[in-house]
């Protein structure tokens, strides 16, 4: 392990939820290097923690542990785990979903069940609402600082058992494909797509082509348009739309110095999908 620890939850900074969880893990090793993902996700937003999961985890070292405590069913039967990525990082976390676009983008190598035994704060055993502080917190310090092994933490779980979201890959054909907005760029309103670059490049669309593309709730349309493919926002005029392929290597739709979701309305998951389709050449503006 590396000493390094990233923490996210859903719990705010507004009261000292956050800073006993920090507290737990020095008082495991005050040699640990914790930093902070964000505590920012919406409450009880599972998907939202898996995709900023998916955000942060691939560009940091082999060897991190991540912690993520967003629980809406803490307490419950569901299993408390460490998962470790194919890329050599750890995600302690509840089952929950959480780990679903890291399975997606990263890979998941294996999972451990954690045992109480092991990873539970001691004089803790009558505390069932705050296990972020008093049995995730603890597992990833004990990870992190090396006084547990991964191999230590629990049995292996079957990652066949693992609970992960529905939907996560779009419908693709040779001149369409369905994407759900999975989330937003949150300062900015750029809606964030589930369509990969590999999966756009099937369109076989150059840059500076245009695509219709429709965005629905439900079965409602609430915008159509054609809209060119671009490298960055530059190559558009200001207020005018683009896709883009963003950070993360998925499809953006965007205007340029403007917020796309606030303009139309737009919101994320269910019931909202984008449609984008290749336009023949000979349609193609000129």
């Amino acid at each position: 392990m590396n000493g390094l620890l990233v923490m996210q939850s859903d719990f705010g900074l507004s009261d000292g939820a956050v800073s006993a969880m920090c507290g737990v893990v020095l008082s495991v090793d005050d040699k640990l290097r914790i930093y902070h993902l964000t505590h920012d996700i919406p409450p009880f937003d599972t998907f939202e923690a898996s995709y900023r999961l998916m955000q942060a985890v691939p560009f940091w070292p082999e060897g991190t542990v991540f912690v993520t405590v967003v629980d809406p069913g803490v307490g419950s039967s569901r299993k408390n785990i460490v998962a470790k990525t194919k890329r050599g990082q750890y995600i302690v976390t509840p089952d929950n979903g959480s780990l679903s676009h890291i399975s997606r983008a990263v890979g998941i190598e294996s999972v451990r069940v954690i045992s109480e035994k092991i990873g539970r704060r001691q004089n803790s055993e009558q505390s069932y609402t705050f296990l972020g502080r008093d049995l995730f917190s603890y597992t990833a310090a004990l990870l992190a600082s090396g006084k547990v092994s991964y191999e230590e933490i629990g049995e292996e779980m079957d990652l066949r058992e693992l609970v992960l979201f529905a939907g996560l890959h779009p419908e693709i054909t040779e001149t369409r494909i369905q994407g759900v907005i999975e989330t937003l760029d949150v300062r900015f309103g750029s809606l964030w797509t589930n369509i990969s670059r590999k999966d756009f490049h099937t369109l076989n669309v150059h840059d500076g082509e245009d695509l219709d593309v429709s965005v629905y709730n439900g079965r409602t349309r609430v915008y159509h348009s054609f809209v060119p493919f671009q490298r960055t926002f530059a190559d558009v005029e200001i207020g005018e739309p683009l896709l883009y392929i963003n950070s993360l290597d998925y499809v953006g739709l965007a205007l340029n110095q403007g917020n796309f979701s606030k303009a139309y309305n737009i919101g994320t998951r269910k019931p909202w999908y984008i449609v984008l389709e290749r336009i023949p050449k000979s349609k193609q503006p000129e």
